[in-house]
């Protein structure tokens, strides 16, 4: 199947519970209490588009850093250096900034710059996003540089906070404004209470072609206008059993 945003969401959680909601085709944020399923209609969601669409570099799923960790049995601070680094350098199977970089070497000067400015932009985001911590990042060539101090530091050298807001743009970034669909498990987790403010307007501007589903716990990731965006747990939940009395009513 081709690209198309989804109009609606309808599935059924652990065979107790109907979901039912018209989803916006901006911006969709999911919010619930502890065990309200959250996490596990993110991930049915996810699934679901998987199993319809073709192009699969149109789906970006960011699972929460707990997730991770626990999905793959690594530290959360491994697990987000590893996939930095995939979604930064890997060569081989795309996307990655590099994939997208080298992509100017047969480009038409237009593209060459437009290319460039991109990236450009992007790191100015990030650095702006970085500028208490001391910390910058370049991009130039083939070469990722993160800088202190006027030294070149690894990628552990950021914190928690600062590699999950980076791989979340990055991820969003290298959909390089297409049409997709960006799903981010609970993404205030090890966030700045700043960067959760600035969040969803960033991703927007990345790409406003883009429907988005996130999960959240923290009113400051829809605190910056976009609680007209909120789609509650409780709201689109009704148990099973009530849906089939219905039913059987009619």
């Amino acid at each position: 199947m081709s690209y198309s945003k989804i109009e609606e969401i309808k599935t059924v959680l652990w065979g107790k519970h109907n979901i039912y909601f018209k989803a916006n085709d901006d911006v969709n944020i999911i919010v619930g209490i502890n065990g309200s399923g959250k996490t596990t209609l993110l991930n049915e969601i996810h699934k679901n588009i998987l199993d319809d669409i073709d192009d699969k570099n149109r789906v970006v799923f960011v699972p929460s850093i707990d997730n991770i960790a626990m999905r793959d049995k690594r530290k959360v601070a491994n697990a987000l250096t590893q996939d930095l680094e995939f979604y930064m350098f890997d060569m081989k199977t795309g996307p990655s900034m590099m994939y997208h970089r080298m992509s100017m070497i047969d480009a038409s000067p237009e593209k060459q710059a437009e290319i460039k400015k991109g990236i450009d932009d992007f790191c100015a985001i990030v650095n702006g996003l970085f500028k208490d911590t001391g910390k910058r990042i370049e991009i130039e060539g083939n070469k990722f540089n993160i800088i202190a101090d006027n030294q070149i530091l690894p990628i552990d050298a950021l914190s928690s906070g600062e590699k999950q807001i980076l791989l979340i743009l990055l991820r969003v970034f290298l959909l390089d404004g297409k049409s997709g669909y960006v799903l981010i498990d609970e993404p205030e987790n090890s966030l700045d209470i700043s960067w959760q403010f600035e969040l969803i307007d960033i991703l927007v501007k990345f790409n406003p072609n883009a429907q988005y589903f996130i999960t959240t716990h923290s009113p400051s990731i829809f605190g910056k206008g976009w609680g007209d965006k909120i789609i509650y747990m409780e709201d689109i939940t009704t148990p099973v059993k009530q849906n089939k009395e219905i039913i059987n009513g009619e």
